[in-house]
């Protein structure tokens, strides 16, 4: 057996009824609704179908939680990694354009001290 939604005046089931309810309050409704049922000598089938799916859908999107947190993390890690290396390259590039630079230049003979001259 299916639980039935409730239908509009035309027929058809409302778009996205159970939407506006968090699992647990759909959850909680859906007990309240066992217990009336259970009271009235109903058929329950139908909302404990109801309520094992939910606790499914609930697992499910706790699963998802912590799937789509570890992707954050590596994505983070991963982030970390690129700038570290990033700035890595760019100073040994800076060390590497410096040095050639100052191997070029030749000291001149005024830049040396009198002292340091020969008599």
């Amino acid at each position: 057996m299916t639980l039935q939604l409730p239908t509009q005046n035309n027929g058809t089931h409302p778009q996205k009824a159970t939407d506006s309810f968090t699992i647990p309050q759909q959850k909680e409704r859906l007990e309240n609704l066992l217990y009336h049922k259970v009271q009235q000598g109903e058929d329950i089938s139908p909302c404990i179908e109801a309520l094992y799916y939910l606790a499914s859908k609930q697992t499910t999107q706790d699963q998802l939680q912590v799937m789509w947190a570890e992707v954050i993390k590596e994505r983070s890690a991963f982030n970390s990694l690129q700038r570290v290396i990033i700035t890595a390259f760019a100073i040994l590039g800076m060390i590497a354009f410096f040095n050639g630079a100052f191997a070029r230049v030749k000291p001149s003979a005024a830049a040396n001290p009198p002292a340091a001259q020969q008599r």
